[in-house]
């Protein structure tokens, strides 16, 4: 069956000596994989020109949910970013590799993609990001995804990692946060602006991949946020 959608380019990588294989969040279907033939053609190379990171597409495909890996019909941009900026560019990549690990395949969530596009075309106006971006966009993430920190009780002494929630209990078998690191933490999960000083901000991005990996969201080897970093 052939559909159009909206779609959100995520990473892509070669396959034998002949095509590209794709992986792309469609607004209609969820995470796909597409085949693109890598030929001397220009239709197959503004096929995959068009397929980089974070790419804000309209795609025209074929969907088989028996197979795997996808045919791809059509693809067109339908926004052009404008800023290039460094740090904007590193972002979207930070944003890709996230959601290429945290996405199910053919999962639809039209929320979080709205979330998510709308995310790219936002950061596109903007000429300096927030330094907190990458944790504020890790905490958001997290509610599209089920397992978002809980803010009751945000008044009580650490945070429980393994639980979700606020607490004043110290168990040994889980993990906690507290201390000035659980006030920066807490003051972003109830959308508060606050200034984090740089040392603080690797931790908790650190303790961020951390809730996720409990939470059964595996976000290891995410090599952008270093250099983002260090752009600060």
């Amino acid at each position: 069956m052939n559909y159009e959608s909206r779609a959100i380019a995520l990473l892509n990588h070669k396959y034998g000596e002949g095509a590209v294989i794709a992986k792309v969040f469609t607004e209609d279907y969820g995470l796909k994989s597409f085949s693109i033939k890598r030929n001397r053609s220009k239709k197959s190379k503004n096929k995959i020109l068009l397929l980089d990171k974070m790419s804000l597409l309209t795609i025209n495909a074929k969907n088989n949910s028996k197979k795997e890996i996808q045919y791809l019909n059509e693809i067109n941009l339908a926004y052009a970013y404008q800023n290039t900026n460094l740090k904007n560019k590193l972002i979207r990549l930070f944003i890709s590799e996230v959601l290429s690990k945290a996405l199910i395949d053919s999962e639809r969530n039209i929320n979080l993609f709205q979330f998510i596009w709308n995310t790219n075309t936002q950061i596109d106006k903007l000429e300096n990001v927030d330094n907190n971006f990458c944790i504020v966009f890790l905490i958001q993430l997290s509610e599209f995804l089920g397992i978002s920190p809980s803010t009751e009780n945000n008044e009580l002494s650490y945070f429980n990692l393994n639980t979700a929630n606020f607490t004043n209990i110290k168990n040994k078998n889980e993990e906690i946060i507290e201390g000035e690191i659980l006030d920066y933490f807490k003051r972003l999960i109830i959308k508060e602006k606050v200034i984090i000083p740089y040392h603080r901000r690797q931790e908790l991005i650190k303790i961020l991949f951390r809730y996720y990996s409990i939470h059964h969201i595996n976000l290891s080897n995410i090599k952008s946020y270093d250099v983002i970093e260090s752009l600060s």
